[in-house]
């Protein structure tokens, strides 16, 4: 274990010389080098259970692409030169909003991010982080969002801000630091919000969220793997190979020979949920066409969505479907067509949406990481108080009772 984690403790020690201005003289005695040691991993294990893991894997993610395609493994910090792409923090109260581009504060257009949905060109994600490098809000944009920006509560606890944004073509930013004065009485939340929002809707028949995710996708296979088409299906690879199964109305997506065959020695693509950018490896979405190349369902994942997989109602019309999966780390792969037969169409047009985004799945309303909390409060709940259910509110017991005060669309 020791050996594991001592590579890992170094990174951090030199982490914690650039932030905490310590051990800067490098005659210090091997005493004091693990001194230094211990304070990080006690840092570590101190901050480790306020991390959100959709958001750190997502983080880890964005670092492996910054390091690919820009040879530096860290955000590009403000500079006069780049105000386009720097993101701008503005506090009101408690709340927090980070916009992208120091013109959206000048007022300065050419110093405002664009976003074209031709190119691709638009900022994929925005996220904050506090005193102790924990994300603390986070939100994932789909390529349609002419002002991308991400509001929150300030958490109780913070005592300043730096802002990110990650530009799909242009890499990852930061901000300067902002010292918080005032916050919210809650903790940050773990959830992406808002995730992949829409703000175009069918353009011409075209669903333009997919247009943008399918754009950006064949930029990135041409980027990083020299090719401008996605890998086709063959027996050497069909780990990150899609497969298509049809029932009644309804298809499926899932990524991996093994998903289908029922034979347990055929591969199934891996969901590794890592903070390493050198580990982290999982399917980032899923997109499927009907026989004219039009994208009738798609699916943005992350590294805690597993297995990975999309389903969808078969619109009406449709004869075949061909199913694409984005590998983060190893490209966009095609399945085979697939015949559609007019008794397993369906009677309705197709969803301009993703079906699903982060754990959130259209038409559930459900979040994994939210549903997961409950069912072990649940648990809880049985386990110490011999109830399985919620207690009721009485007037005997008001103190414990939840109320709910609506100003507006505010709860």
């Amino acid at each position: 274990a020791f050996l594991f984690l001592l590579p890992r403790l170094q990174f951090l020690y030199f982490i914690a010389i650039h932030k905490y201005g310590f051990m800067n003289n490098r005659s210090k005695s091997s005493n004091m080098y693990f001194l230094a040691y211990l304070l990080i991993f006690l840092h570590l294990v101190a901050h480790a259970s306020a991390q959100c893991e959709v958001f750190e894997t997502r983080r880890a993610d964005i670092l492996r692409l910054q390091q690919l395609d820009h040879q530096q493994g860290t955000p590009f910090t403000p500079t006069s030169t780049n105000g386009k792409h720097t993101p701008v923090i503005t506090l009101t109260g408690t709340e927090a909003k980070v916009t992208v581009g120091t013109g959206t504060i000048s007022g300065d257009a050419a110093l405002i991010h664009p976003t074209d949905r031709t190119t691709p060109h638009f900022i994929s994600t925005i996220y904050a982080t506090n005193q102790n490098d924990v994300i603390i809000a986070m939100t994932m944009l789909s390529g349609t969002t002419d002002q991308p920006s991400l509001t929150f509560e300030v958490p109780l606890g913070t005592t300043s801000i730096q802002a990110f944004s990650f530009c799909n073509t242009h890499g990852l930013f930061g901000s300067d630091v902002m010292q918080v004065t005032s916050t919210g009485s809650s903790t940050a939340s773990c959830s992406i919000t808002p995730c992949f929002e829409d703000t175009v809707g069918i353009e011409n028949g075209v669903c333009a969220q997919f247009a943008v995710m399918e754009a950006d996708a064949l930029r990135r296979q041409l980027s990083e793997h020299l090719r401008d088409t996605p890998f086709t299906p063959d027996d050497t690879n069909t780990k990150h190979t899609p497969f298509i199964t049809i029932s009644g109305t309804s298809a499926k997506v899932t990524v991996g020979l093994g998903t289908v065959s029922g034979n347990t020695a055929d591969p199934i693509h891996p969901t590794v949920s890592s903070e390493d950018p050198l580990v982290i490896h999982y399917i980032e979405m899923i997109f499927v066409k009907d026989q004219t190349g039009k994208i009738i369902a798609a699916s943005y994942l992350t590294a805690t969505s597993s297995p990975p997989s999309l389903e969808f109602t078969i619109p009406s019309g449709t004869t075949s479907l061909r199913a694409f999966s984005m590998c983060n780390t190893h490209g966009l792969f095609q399945s085979s067509d697939v015949a559609v037969s007019s008794s397993n169409q369906g009677s309705g047009d197709f969803v301009c949406g993703v079906s699903e985004c982060g754990g959130v799945k259209a038409g559930q309303s459900k979040c994994e990481l939210f549903e997961t909390r409950r069912a072990d409060i649940l648990r809880l709940q049985q386990l110490d108080h011999q109830q399985g259910t919620p207690f009721t509110p009485t007037s005997t017991n008001g103190k414990h009772t939840p109320v709910i005060t609506l100003t507006g669309t505010e709860a």
